[in-house]
């Protein structure tokens, strides 16, 4: 037998169980004679070919030794070796799923004999460098999208998933972006879209917490549809510069370069950083979705597609969108197609708040694949940054019962109802109810009336009577 070298990507035993699904009678012959590592195996297969075509069986062990070289038979083992390409019955029905590990296997081999080819041609280069480099280059063509794209799926057991730590969810921000995991923010224009994400970053570059939110401090990429001027400033606010962990790649370096292959450099830039959040501010810029495109499904999947290889490489992604100007619920106010929520694990959408409340209030909804994502949280722009002030009911009654305080008479004479009371203060009837019970609870409102028809229950400021002397005691408690 002809000496090889083992240290190749091979495969024996698949190799014979091919072999042996093909004389079992198995639909294949989808590989080439040269796919096959073992010498007796290629001849093996190329008889088997030629009694196929000349429209003799394949099945019978007797006709295919016949067919091959004695010597080789011999060499092998003769017809027990044949035989033995039976044992443990390989299944007919796997017959593709061996062709595709050995041709990837050969592709491999073709490919390592091909550089060492290219070696001799690099060490024997001299003036000629341009064109030797040029012919190595060319050479790979047949292989490029063969050879580790054809992946073999690996199923795993609940029981397993259980147990992998590394199918674990880990935040980056808690809730709101997970590593492996995609997030997409969306927002009206000049809703505060680039604050809030911004906020963010300088939260995790630094594993601070973010709106009351425990963070996991990394460096951050951040791509930005913004011309540098105007992204300096958002920088400055954010109080982002002088941030060697922060990483920023302008729209405008991008121009003229497809998506796929800037979104495979910002994933590049991260693992060589050390990043695991990627921001892209916002994606329709760097896709190019324009026209009909952002709602086309197609189009939509195509855009996310590079970001969940990147999600895929254990980085955390999150997209910057923009609403359409209708609005709409959380999943499918974003412009254009939904399938940009479904390629999403947490979708994000911030809102001005509504009513009377401040200019730099927002209100934060979500839907989400995980529990720990806040549903509907009402934050606030202060000069310590973004606080969280509570869920949108309980921001509502808080507001209440400032306003309501603020307009409730003084004395118990000039009384007034709910209706009057919610009136006044401008502020809802069912908000007004649960301000005015907490108050009562509290002990910031009097309440008179039987809360009866014709006697209604009216409310007045409680006074707060202060005693001289019960202070002078409890100051001297506290001496």
């Amino acid at each position: 037998m002809s000496k090889i070298d083992a240290r190749l990507p091979h495969s024996l035993e698949l190799e014979r169980a091919y072999l042996g699904g093909l004389i079992l009678g198995g639909e294949g012959f989808d590989l080439e004679v040269s796919d096959f590592f073992l010498p007796f195996h290629k001849a093996l297969y190329a008889k088997l070919l030629q009694l196929r075509r000349d429209g003799k069986p394949t099945n019978d062990l007797a006709l295919i030794a016949e067919a091959l070289d004695a010597r080789e038979l011999e060499e092998v083992g003769g017809i027990s070796y044949l035989a033995g390409l039976l044992d443990g019955i390989p299944r007919a029905s796997n017959l593709s799923h061996y062709s595709e590990v050995l041709k990837q296997k050969s592709l491999l081999r073709k490919a390592i004999a091909r550089s060492q080819l290219n070696t001799d041609k690099l060490w024997a280069a001299n003036g000629d460098t341009p064109e030797v480099l040029r012919e190595v280059f060319d050479s790979f063509r047949p292989y490029r999208g063969e050879v580790g794209q054809k992946r073999i799926l690996t199923f795993k057991t609940g029981a397993a998933l259980t147990t992998d730590r590394g199918q674990m969810i880990s935040w980056l921000a808690k809730g709101l972006v997970a590593k492996g995991g995609i997030t997409e923010l969306g927002a009206k224009v000049k809703t505060g879209k680039t604050t809030l994400v911004l906020a963010m970053v300088r939260a995790v570059l630094d594993g601070e917490p973010f709106l009351g939110l425990p963070t996991f401090k990394t460096p951050v990429v951040y791509l930005t549809e913004q011309p540098t001027v105007s992204f300096r400033q958002a920088m400055e606010r954010a109080d982002l510069l002088d941030r060697e962990d922060f990483l920023v790649l302008p729209y405008s370096e991008t121009i003229g370069i497809p998506w796929a292959e800037v979104a495979a450099a910002a994933t590049k830039e991260c693992k060589r950083a050390g990043a695991s959040l990627l921001a892209v501010d916002t994606l329709g810029q760097f896709a190019g979705l324009t026209g009909d495109k952002e709602n086309n499904s197609g189009d939509a999947l195509e855009a996310m597609s590079p970001l969940q290889a990147a999600s895929a490489e254990g980085i955390g992604v999150i997209v910057v969108r923009h609403e359409r100007k209708s609005g709409g619920d959380v999943g499918d106010s974003g412009r254009g197609s939904s399938a940009f929520a479904g390629v999403v694990d947490v979708v994000l959408s911030l809102r001005k708040a509504e009513g009377n409340a401040p200019k730099a209030r927002r209100v934060l909804q979500s839907l989400s694949r995980f529990s720990e994502t806040p549903s509907d949280l009402v934050i606030e722009m202060t000069d310590a940054g973004y606080v969280a002030l509570g869920d949108a009911g309980e921001t509502a009654v808080n507001d209440a019962k400032k306003a309501i305080l603020a307009v409730a008479p003084q004395t118990e004479t000039e009384a007034i109802d709910l209706k009057e009371l919610s009136s006044n203060a401008e502020v809802s009837r069912q908000s007004a109810q649960r301000a005015i019970a907490e108050l009562t609870e509290e002990g910031m409102l009097s309440r008179i009336g039987r809360g009866k028809r014709g006697d209604a229950f009216r409310y007045f400021l409680k006074e707060i009577r202060f005693c001289p002397t019960s202070n002078i005691e409890v100051g001297r408690k506290t001496q």
